[in-house]
């Protein structure tokens, strides 16, 4: 079995890459840095990782690249490497062709990656090739913008080692504004600010080959977010349009983007690219896509005539703990019709992590993040 290599397993969306890729008949093994995960991450208890591997230090060590360089190397079998997290990402980027000569990945360069993670960059992409985005104001120099609602949010919040609620504020009006401007400014000392863009959120999700061409494509929407203002999707469901795929693909190849990456849009229009494994990655092991084989055998070399768009639309999944903290927060707002969905969904949506066959992660993390809150909502 060739084996494949996913980096940064303590993330929840792991298990989605691992679980899948074993099922394919690939040999898993789990890398984690002991910096960032302290504990054993859920994933070194799944069943389906053949070995677990904890490197020394931190994944922001200068060494990084040469600890992961090494453990690739050993493998008798030219390995398939499976980025997680964006440090890996960036690091990957800038060591591209020193990795490219014991395994494969696929992965932009450090300056498409910069561009995709830069929403001015985006927003002025997608208007150069007639995909609508959000109207953007200048509000340098102490300006106000024309209207309101508004939405102010740095360039690259999560280059900025940002948490979600930290990479936006909403004012409605000029008070409000201000201080919005002057929280996003303390991170970014020119923040985008645009029209606040109503409506409900999806994203169109993507791996793009070597070639910069679509392999592998599904959709997302999300039911329910947490925190309600704006945090990561709690509930979301699996769903298929032809507009929106057809701008997220233009939209990426235009930047000339390699690797995973996933589109948001809110109502028609752009609203940011996360160029790497999302929140709500575990969809794509619910709805039946092969979105992470795929990502292996594109990097592998294999060429696709049409891109992979078979999944099961209509397919609802959830995050047990921020799924409930959602909609019980949907109560105290008294917005019942959501506290009403809320609690359906306990029975129609599927757990994004619990697995009747692979039970012990499930446990793992919930252990971690309730009592020892080592892990991540």
């Amino acid at each position: 079995m060739r084996p494949v290599i996913v980096t940064d397993v303590r993330y929840r969306t792991a298990l989605a890459v691992i679980r899948p890729l074993s099922a394919a008949g690939y040999r898993i093994i789990a890398v984690q840095t002991a910096q960032e995960s302290p504990k054993k991450p859920a994933a070194f208890y799944s069943r389906f990782v053949s070995r677990c591997v904890l490197l020394d230090g931190s994944v922001k060590d200068a060494s990084y690249a040469e600890r992961l360089f090494a453990l690739c190397k050993e493998c008798e079998e030219r390995p398939v490497l499976f980025p997680i997290g964006a440090d890996t990402l960036a690091m990957l980027a800038k060591n591209t062709e020193k990795f490219e000569a014991v395994c494969d990945f696929l992965v932009s360069s450090p300056e498409v990656l910069d561009a995709a993670n830069d929403k001015r960059i985006v927003a002025q992409t997608a208007k150069r090739i007639g995909v609508p985005v959000p109207e953007e104001f200048d509000c340098s120099g102490g300006a106000l913008p024309p209207r309101f609602p508004v939405i102010v949010k740095p360039r690259c919040g999560e280059k900025l080692g940002l948490h979600a609620e930290q990479r936006y504020a909403v004012a409605e009006n000029e008070a409000a504004f201000a201080d919005a401007y002057r929280k996003i400014s303390a991170y970014d000392p020119s923040p985008v600010v645009q029209e606040y863009v109503s409506g409900a959120g999806c994203g169109i999700c993507l791996v793009m080959d070597r070639n910069h061409e679509a392999v592998s494509i599904m959709g997302h929407r999300r039911i329910r977010e947490y925190p309600l203002s704006g945090g990561p999707s709690a509930c979301c469901i699996s769903f298929f349009d032809e507009v929106f795929t057809q701008r997220a693909v233009r939209l990426l190849k235009a930047l000339h983007f390699t690797g995973i990456a996933m589109v948001e849009f809110k109502g028609d229009r752009v609203l940011e690219i996360n160029p790497r494994i999302w929140g709500s990655f575990p969809l794509t092991e619910v709805c039946g896509s092969h979105f992470a084989e795929n990502y292996v055998r594109a990097a592998s070399g294999e060429s696709f005539p049409i891109p992979d768009q078979s999944f099961r639309r209509g397919k609802r999944m959830r995050f047990l703990l921020n799924d409930t903290l959602a909609w019980l927060s949907c109560l105290k707002k008294g917005r019942w019709k959501e506290v009403g969905s809320g609690i359906a969904d306990v029975f129609r949506a599927k757990e994004a992590l619990f697995r009747f066959t692979d039970q012990k992660p499930f446990w793992r993390y919930l252990y971690l993040t309730l009592r020892e809150k080592g892990g991540s909502l």
